[in-house]
């Protein structure tokens, strides 16, 4: 092993500059990137240019961790929970809001052949959304049927089940602005509500 020579190695002053750098560049790794990233704080305004800070803002709302989301230039948003109601023609409404990266689903409960008729509609914004269904004692969160899916501000339609089960949506904001979801369903089901 060969042991350098005093001349060689570097002086502390070259070690407190190095030092300094490395942590000038790791605080700024930080605030740039770490934070819009994982927690949806951007300082700078630069994770947010780069696509940062909706991941962190997706990931914080996926853990439950996150507070509400404020769009630019509002107040906080306040979490409001879902409303159901009973319509004068036997229908059952719900009314949602989702907040920014926020996903739900609502189901009807149906037995196989029941039919319903539906619509559901977003107070202007474009959700992500997926129609499914899933049997009747399924134990497998994977277990389930896709009947549609895309990108919309709502829907409308007749379905017929084809099992015993639950039958409805998930619907996923991916803007940056609160957004609410009325959903209407009329026939054949035991209950229609939100999935906790």
């Amino acid at each position: 092993m060969t042991v350098p020579a005093p001349d060689d190695l570097p002086t502390l002053a070259q070690l407190n500059r190095a030092t300094a750098l490395a942590a000038g560049v790791a605080a700024a790794i930080l605030i740039v990137a770490v934070l819009p990233a994982e927690y949806g704080l951007d300082p700078t305004g630069i994770g947010g240019a780069l696509g940062l800070r909706a991941m962190g803002l997706t990931k914080a709302a996926a853990s439950g961790e996150g507070e509400p989301v404020a769009a630019p230039g509002a107040g906080a948003v306040a979490a409001s929970g879902p409303v159901t109601r009973m319509l004068p023609d036997g229908a059952t409404q719900i009314l949602l809001t989702l907040r920014p990266f926020e996903g739900r689903e609502a189901k009807a409960v149906m037995a196989k052949g029941q039919a319903i008729d539906w619509r559901w509609q977003t107070d202007g914004a474009k959700v992500e959304y997926e129609m499914h269904g899933d049997p009747k004692g399924a134990t497998d969160t994977g277990e389930y049927s896709s009947y549609e899916k895309g990108d919309a501000a709502g829907g409308s339609g007749r379905f017929t089940a084809g099992f015993d089960g639950r039958h409805g949506w998930y619907w996923k904001n991916e803007g940056v602005k609160p957004v609410t979801i009325t959903a209407t369903v009329k026939g054949g089901f035991e209950r229609f509500s939100v999935l906790e």
